[in-house]
């Protein structure tokens, strides 16, 4: 990556403030209601940045966190198992490992009951080991718990993160991810990204790499986006990154090659108030629209499972309920165009491992989170940059 990334940092550092509703509260967008998501992303946002001055308040800030957390705490257990709750809890666990919080308050009392009895049987029962939509958010959040409560809680767990680490390596297809082996396809990478980032962060090795490299870079479009829609996907672009970047290197020309293309794309896609949106190229609908989703979908006329999900894709976007995104991260539907915190955060973090990659002097220009999860890059392990 030949680009300066100083200004491009900038204008991220501006619509990130742009989002703050006061000192302790963020908005997803700009016009969004304030929420702990938001404000979580805002903090790995400033982070990455090394912005995280902008915080006027970091002690502040953290007890706002973990009053948050257990005032989330849902009644039922289905729902203190459910997604939105364990993502959230994950998430403010990296923003107080972030704040050097987790000393003070481990919140022990929340993550102690995530910890699972028997670790086959989660998997099994979410749909992991089959590649279920879905399904490896679940894993990577109790692999979290797992290293938590071994790190922070000193709860004996070894036995049951080995198990974790054990099953998905048996149970890896020829891709080096979970599911159907017939073919690859965006949802196969997308998902199963989320266990190779706990895979990273235990040091460990693909034992699939080179097959794994040539399938996710096979899913790649013109522009270097990975999506099953034109215009890429926060999720997917970064995701997709990652797996090109094993231990934050790139492995082969072919690679970067391709990494390269997708660089200068999500340059030229910053908007123009500094954030970074989930797709251009979704709405508003028009005739030059419809063309690129024909385009996209023929593109991929060589893998028959990625052609049947791109077609899929292609068709279900235009309804109308998905005139605009609806998450459970904020009350308001963003434009598919509209910056946002969380596509923005995804798009930066890209770019900053696109530039480790690419110049591994430069891992000192970025604050990457030293805790388990999206965010941790293997030059905190490897001692050269400041924690």
């Amino acid at each position: 990556m030949k680009t300066d990334l100083s200004s491009s940092r900038q204008k991220f550092q501006d619509f990130v403030m742009s989002c703050s509703s006061s000192s302790l509260d963020f908005r997803l967008t700009p016009r969004a209601d304030t929420s702990l998501y938001a404000t979580c992303f805002a903090i790995y946002s400033l982070q990455l940045i090394r912005s995280l001055h902008k915080i006027e308040n970091p002690n502040a800030m953290a007890r706002h966190l973990r009053n948050g957390l257990r005032a989330s705490r849902p009644h039922t257990s289905n729902e203190r198992h459910g997604k939105p709750y364990r993502q959230l809890l994950t998430f403010g666990l990296s923003a107080l490992a972030i704040l050097d919080e987790l000393k003070h308050d481990p919140l022990e009392d929340l993550v102690v009951e995530q910890i699972e009895d028997n670790i086959n049987d989660m998997l099994l029962r979410s749909g992991v080991l089959s590649g279920q939509a879905g399904s490896g958010n679940q894993a990577m959040f109790s692999a979290i718990f797992l290293i938590h409560a071994r790190d922070q809680l000193g709860m004996p767990v070894h036995a049951k993160l080995d198990e974790w680490v054990q099953i998905h390596v048996a149970y890896m297809n020829r891709f080096g991810f979970w599911g159907s082996p017939s073919g690859m396809t965006h949802l196969q990478f997308q998902n199963g990204y989320h266990q190779h980032e706990m895979l990273e962060y235990l040091g460990l090795d693909n034992p699939h790499l080179e097959r794994t490299l040539a399938a996710v870079r096979g899913l790649a479009d013109m522009e270097g986006h990975f999506a099953p829609y034109p215009g890429g996907g926060g999720c997917y672009d970064y995701d997709a990154v990652f797996m090109l970047t094993p231990h934050g290197r790139i492995p082969d020309d072919a690679t970067r090659s391709v990494l390269e293309r997708t660089a200068s794309t999500l340059l030229i896609e910053q908007n123009s108030d500094g954030g970074f949106c989930e797709s251009r190229k979704v709405r508003p609908r028009s005739t030059a629209q419809m063309a690129g989703f024909v385009r996209h979908v023929w593109a991929a006329r060589g893998n028959p499972g990625a052609l049947r999900e791109r077609l899929r894709y292609g068709l279900t976007l235009q309804r109308p309920k998905h005139n605009r995104i609806h998450t459970h991260w904020s009350h308001y539907s963003r434009e598919w165009s509209e910056s946002d915190l969380w596509d923005s955060w995804f798009r930066m973090l890209a770019l900053a491992r696109l530039d480790v990659a690419m110049h591994p002097e430069h891992a000192g220009h970025w604050g990457f989170i030293d805790y388990p999860g999206i965010g941790y890059h293997p030059s905190l392990r490897d001692g050269k940059v400041e924690r």
